[in-house]
């Protein structure tokens, strides 16, 4: 329960101002964010006694432990302030849309000859975004149709027109031979060879952006004369082969059966609530006909599903037309708004225009909401089915896996790994995480290994990527009785016993690790300058040595250093010791430190200067979290691997390994494996986060290839 006594305070002191509020669990984490016109009249509504709340905000309620406001100058910066933090934080009890990386946009690039691409995101490159589109495969469906109708590029070269007689192109970022195949097929009309000018290729352009748009009269009109045409002179191959593209785009368009004889362009917006899940479905109609439908999936924890949720179609609102790249003057929605002054104020900002919200009681706008809430149900309806079957595979198959290998805990979280490697290059791993027997991809992480470079070693790099995951959580349970402070007078002594320097005169931090007063060891920071910190003098105490304290005190140590970037010089011997600790090799030395480089080498001989980016490790949610089942793919080479990690770290964590030839399963401390039958739930449960793991590993792998070919192709 919350602490009344802390909760009366904040509510004394609350200004009569516009502003956002965030509320606050007993570990400070953020579990929902709102806007108020009236902040002290908003946030004291939650807490008078006779006031009716909704079962989600009595449980939010309970959960308060602190209240952090904001205020500002007006209602709409309030709401694009709480729309900002929300999709930041993405507390447990806002309604929140389906991560945005789900989503994709057709891309009609700005340029003399433009391409057509799938992205996944808008930039502010003067291109044209026609989205977003919840189903990419059926977006890739429809380009590869029209693709055969409009003869549109895709390919990655840069063509420039240049306007001469000749009509001559010039061509850069040749990243492929060409012309290319599409051109040889008849899949594209040659931009490349100055096959035609930017007004012929413009006219192609136009038939895209209408054909999206709900007008495609133009395109059928073009193609039935040309179809006519081949006919009248008895090609009649080519006149078939027309006629079989017109059939096809009027596949495309078979679903818009919906007409408005008024030929308003608008959004229609419906929704049912189940399940803690809100489910969207949207109509758009632009020119009296339905070129498109899309379904949204947003949390909506302890929601009531059987009245109005005004701050569900509100959150929607402000999420959906944030992502849009086509907003109408008319959006209907099934019923009033809370504040709908504020929605509308900010959905004009975003649209530049006036926009306008209907709510329709009869006629054709009203039957037209309720054709979206039965599509908004179905789409439900598909989705709750889903669950209900990956959870009767899983459920069962959990309890047995449990149950063969004899564990306490329920297998409520389990992790995968696997290694990718091309001959040895690119070694990458991935770290999967079923949560409940289902994929949780938001906890997937990938590894790109630096132990191992250009021969292939699955051992040494299983180890890399198991040591760089499990010494987070080695650290926080069997290091939390640990005090790391900056050094006193009194540690003086022990820091210049054990180490050549006169705390005195040093311009170095020196910060100390103890556990029941017990000196321990110590580690110094020196600032360079206000971008370059370098780590000196780690040293731990020899009776404690092979414990990790090391590994404490450096990440400590990070995390006290004024800048983003850390750097340590150190006998090359010690690289794998730093790089464990998420340091990495650099190209080129700061100038701060070639003075003190160079006298290491001098002195020491043989020298290397790593880095740490605090950039690249930030606090990471998945990482934090304990797995009741760790599963290694590989077989008892790669389990002895795991053993040593967790033997190391002290950790009592369940870990198998499966192997791919025989499907065997191997436990630690068996000599012989486990064989299950192929039809073993318990063992499908195994193989699909193997396989999942095995997939992510790979799709890394030929990413980081690809990257590094196009980037020898650009040199």
């Amino acid at each position: 329960m919350p602490d009344k006594k802390n909760i009366k305070r904040i509510l004394g002191n609350l200004p009569h101002n516009p502003g956002i509020y965030k509320m606050m669990d007993k570990d400070g984490k953020i579990i929902y964010i709102g806007k108020a016109k009236d902040l002290n009249k908003r946030i004291r509504q939650y807490f008078q006694k006779n006031y009716e709340h909704s079962t989600r905000t009595k449980k939010m309620k309970e959960n308060t432990e602190d209240i952090k406001i904001t205020v500002v100058d007006s209602d709409l910066e309030a709401v694009i302030l709480e729309h900002n933090l929300m999709k930041e934080f993405k507390p447990k009890y806002n309604v929140v849309m389906k991560d945005d990386k789900n989503y994709v946009y057709i891309k009609i690039t700005n340029e003399d000859f433009p391409r057509i691409q799938i992205v996944r995101r808008v930039e502010k490159d003067n291109a044209k975004y026609i989205g977003p589109k919840t189903a990419a495969h059926k977006v890739e469906d429809t380009l590869r149709i029209l693709k055969n109708i409009l003869l549109f590029r895709h390919c990655g070269l840069d063509i420039k027109f240049t306007d001469t007689p000749t009509h001559i192109v010039e061509v850069s970022k040749k990243t492929i031979k060409y012309p290319c195949l599409d051109f040889y097929t008849n899949r594209c009309v040659g931009p490349c060879i100055g096959k035609c000018t930017p007004e012929e290729y413009k006219k192609i352009i136009t038939d895209m952006e209408n054909f999206f748009a709900g007008r495609a009269d133009e395109i059928f009109k073009t193609l039935r004369e040309q179809m006519n045409n081949y006919a009248e002179i008895r090609n009649f191959e080519k006149a078939a082969k027309i006629r079989d593209k017109i059939k096809k785009l009027e596949d495309i368009l078979e679903k818009q059966k919906v007409s408005d004889p008024n030929q308003e362009d608008k959004d229609i917006i419906n929704y049912c609530v189940t399940q803690g899940k809100a489910y969207f479905n949207l109509f758009q109609i632009r020119g009296g006909k339905l070129i498109g439908q899309e379904n949204f999936t947003l949390s909506a924890l302890d929601a009531d599903e059987n009245s109005q949720n005004q701050e569900i179609l509100e959150e929607f609102l402000k999420q959906y037309y944030c992502l849009a790249t086509d907003i109408p003057k008319e959006i209907l929605i099934p019923h009033n708004l809370e504040n709908e002054q504020e929605i509308k104020n900010f959905v004009d900002k975003i649209a530049n225009k006036k926009i306008l919200f209907l709510v329709p009681k009869q006629g054709i706008k009203n039957r037209l909401l309720d054709m979206s809430l039965n599509n908004a149900r179905i789409f439900a309806d598909r989705q709750k089915f889903s669950w209900r079957t990956q959870d009767d595979l899983t459920e069962k198959a959990a309890k047995d896996l449990k149950k063969l290998l004899g564990l306490k805990n329920d297998l409520k979280r389990i992790e995968c790994y696997d290694i990718s490697h091309l001959s040895g290059t690119e070694t990458v791993g991935s770290m999967i995480v079923f949560s409940q027997g289902v994929p949780k991809p938001s906890h997937y992480r990938k590894f790109k290994l630096r132990t191992i470079e250009n021969k292939p070693d699955d051992y040494k790099s299983m180890e890399e990527l198991l040591t760089r995951r499990f010494s987070k959580i080695a650290l926080q349970v069997q290091q939390k009785d640990y005090e790391f402070r900056l050094s006193a007078k009194k540690d003086k002594k022990f820091i210049e016993k054990n180490n050549k320097v006169d705390l005195e005169k040093t311009d170095r931090d020196f910060y100390i690790l103890k556990k029941n007063k017990k000196q321990l060891g110590f580690i110094a920071i020196k600032h360079h300058s206000e971008k370059v910190s370098e780590l000196r003098n780690l040293w731990v105490l020899k009776s404690e040595r092979g414990k990790k304290l090391g590994y404490k005190l450096i990440n400590e140590a990070v995390k006290k250093s004024k800048t983003k970037r850390i750097y340590a010089i150190c006998r090359e011997n010690l690289k794998d010791y730093y790089m464990m600790t998420g340091f990495e090799d650099i190209k080129k030395i700061p100038e701060e430190l070639n003075e003190r480089y160079s006298y290491c080498r001098k002195k020491y001989g043989n020298m290397i200067c790593l880095l740490y980016d605090k950039n690249k490790h930030k606090p990471d949610e998945s990482f934090s979290k304990i797995p009741d089942l760790t599963v290694i793919d590989g077989g008892k080479g790669q389990l002895s691997v795991a053993n040593k990690v967790f033997a190391q770290f002290k950790l009592d964590i369940p870990h198998i390994a499966l192997a791919k030839e025989m499907e065997e399963i191997f436990v630690d401390n068996k000599a012989d494996s486990i064989k299950l039958p192929s039809n073993n739930e318990a063992l499908k449960l195994i193989q699909r986060a193997r396989n999942e793991a095995h997939r992510f590993a790979i799709s890394f792998n030929q990413q980081l290839r690809s990257k590094k070919m196009f980037a020898a192709g650009e040199t």
